[in-house]
């Protein structure tokens, strides 16, 4: 039998990649290290349900300190992310207002921040 290439409906499914989010949460936000996790897989079930790759959870220790937020922005721009996903908008306000912060980074970095329901 000769194979011409052709692909099945489910070889076809399996190629598709879905695209790539990255996700942010402040741990200082959070009671405790359970509620971190049960966030992390918040987020996890989240992308999931929006056909979207979870491929990084960036954790910001406190809100007075913007080095999980730098790293985030950083790799976002590194690896032209589209879509960061966030607990709620709170978790931006490391740098001031959280809605502007929000404005922001969407300009700067031409990704989109999503936030949970």
């Amino acid at each position: 039998m000769t194979d011409y290439g052709l692909r099945t409906p489910t070889d076809r499914r399996e190629q598709v990649e879905l695209p790539r989010a990255y996700a942010y949460l402040c741990e200082d936000l959070l009671v405790c290290r359970s509620e971190v996790n049960r966030t992390k897989e918040r987020l996890a079930r989240f992308a999931a349900s929006s056909n979207l790759e979870l491929a990084a959870v960036f954790v910001g220790q406190d809100t007075r300190s913007t080095a999980g937020f730098g790293r985030l922005f950083e790799a976002v721009v590194r690896d032209e992310v589209k879509v960061v996903l966030v607990p709620s908008v709170l978790h931006l306000m490391v740098l001031g207002s959280p809605r502007r912060i929000k404005e922001y980074f969407e300009a700067a970095t031409e990704a989109r921040i999503i936030t949970m329901p």
